[in-house]
């Protein structure tokens, strides 16, 4: 049974625009699945200080309202941190989750 949290949302116009203004964030990368053919699926969460934790979805609205974002890990999530990422570099860790340190 999935975790209640206080979350918003977040799109990349968003993340860009935070980095425009200099506002410090970091990246979480939690476990949401597996594809198919097994592979892992993670979603992105934007950590601010004060802020609500910030869940990366499409630009594009569906009918359904904003669709979380999802990445594979290769190439996915290693292209989306390192050019929208927090800077700091990706750790693996034995839980699964992929996250950068947090200082």
């Amino acid at each position: 049974m999935p975790i209640a949290r206080n979350q918003i949302l977040i799109t990349i116009d968003g993340v860009k625009d935070l980095s425009e203004k200099g506002i410090a964030f970091r990246c979480r990368y939690e476990l949401v699945g597996f594809t198919d053919d097994g592979k892992p699926r993670y979603q992105c969460i934007y950590l601010r200080e004060g802020e609500p934790e910030a869940i990366l979805v499409s630009t594009r609205i569906t009918p359904h309202g904003p669709e979380p974002r999802y990445f594979n890990i290769w190439p996915g999530l290693f292209k989306h941190h390192l050019e929208f990422g927090d800077g700091l570099s990706l750790i693996h860790i034995s839980e699964p989750t992929r996250r950068t340190p947090i200082s």
